[in-house]
């Protein structure tokens, strides 16, 4: 009996594209710099929040508020293990970061701890609780509505954020829990975007074809997870489970706003789409925005791109707050 491998060839091919995960801060061929927005704030910088000694930073409108102020919380992007609180003013998210301080919101950008091989997600998870206790503590001081907060989060931060408010605790949704997340291109299915299930063939040919691929691709669930998948998949897998968005959506989730490029090739835009499907299946209110060609963070969307980003998010948040400017 003559056997063809071809099929197998193909469908092994397939696999080892699917499992091309990468999530880069560095700037790609086609990335546009867009002209600065002229921001103007009140400033307080490295602010130290947690017993960590992690810091955040306070972007506050330079027009003085009769009220207190309504806060959104921002989480920066980086593969989990990179970058750092500055990048809310870098690329479109800087134009976000004008439109909501013309609103009259406060901006809160924070460190958060970066992941390695003996940090793992729960860590940063803490972090988010972390700063949001040290809102409430200080609301006074910096004239902040503790009581209407929200989360913005982009890639990973995205995660982060989502992670965070989809399973936040019952109690803590009044008086400091978040009423809404925006997720920027953020995984919402860590199972799915790391194919914790795939098999040893569909493996095989990934590491032959690219192993150095496949090797970030491990580390980075240990790093997640604390788990290696060579020798602790069901470990892994549960807890990639628990460290997945998706697994919290329900009747009670708070208010998203989506948005993701149709040219991502580090987080695939089916992350997003699944997570709008959950997210309609329990009829939780939420808007999904896709943008023709965008890539991963965004990097290639012009100002007019960027100036329609900056309005559809501020307008999201506007409507789940109680401020009224």
């Amino acid at each position: 009996m003559r056997i063809t491998y071809k099929p197998i060839l193909v469908f092994s091919l397939i696999i080892l594209s699917i499992l091309s995960y990468q999530i880069s801060t560095k700037k790609i061929k086609g990335d546009i710099s867009l002209p600065e927005p002229n921001l103007e704030f009140n400033f307080h910088s490295d602010i130290i929040y947690n017993e960590s000694g992690l810091r955040l930073d306070i972007y506050q409108p330079k027009k003085t508020q009769q009220t207190k102020s309504p806060v959104v919380i921002y989480v920066h992007g980086g593969a989990w293990d990179k970058g750092d609180k500055t990048m809310i003013r870098k690329n479109f998210r800087a134009y976000i970061l004008e439109e909501l301080l013309n609103n009259g919101y406060t901006i809160i950008s924070i460190n958060y701890t970066l992941l390695d091989q003996k940090t793992h997600l729960d860590q940063p998870l803490q972090d988010i609780k972390d700063v949001k206790k040290w809102i409430k503590e200080n609301s006074e001081k910096y004239n902040l509505d503790f009581s209407n907060m929200g989360i913005w989060g982009g890639s990973a931060g995205a995660h982060i954020a989502l992670v965070s408010t989809y399973n936040q605790d019952k109690n803590e949704k009044e008086p400091t829990g978040l009423k809404y997340v925006v997720d920027f291109y953020g995984p919402t299915d860590l199972n799915k975007l790391f194919k914790t299930d795939a098999n040893s063939l569909s493996l095989n040919f990934f590491k032959l074809y690219s192993p150095e691929r496949l090797k970030i691709r491990n580390e980075k669930i240990i790093k997640l997870t604390g788990f290696n998948i060579a020798d602790q998949k069901e470990k892994v897998i549960k807890k990639s489970t628990e460290y997945s968005p998706i697994t919290y959506i329900s009747k009670s989730t708070v208010p998203t706003l989506i948005f993701h490029g149709t040219e991502d090739t580090a987080v695939s835009i089916t992350q997003s789409q699944e997570l709008e499907e959950a997210l309609k299946s329990y009829k939780v209110p939420y808007q999904f925005y896709t943008i023709d060609n965008a890539k991963h963070n965004f990097g290639n969307i012009g100002l007019k791109e960027a100036r329609d980003v900056s309005r559809k998010t501020v307008d999201f948040i506007k409507s789940h707050t109680k401020y009224e400017n």
